[in-house]
């Protein structure tokens, strides 16, 4: 997965539905689409952190 990508997404999304959502589309090919979620769920869960 591109980093720069993930963290644009990440940055851009509210909600760990949108990360997944917007991951699925960069990347149509994936198998598993259950992988991102964790790190959706914890990329929302550090900028309500903030």
């Amino acid at each position: 997965m591109n980093s720069a990508t993930t963290a644009q997404t990440s940055a851009e999304e509210t909600t760990a539905a949108g990360i997944v959502a917007r991951t699925a589309g960069l990347y149509p090919g994936r198998e598993n689409r259950r992988t991102p979620r964790h790190p959706a769920r914890a990329a929302i869960a550090r900028k309500a952190g903030q």
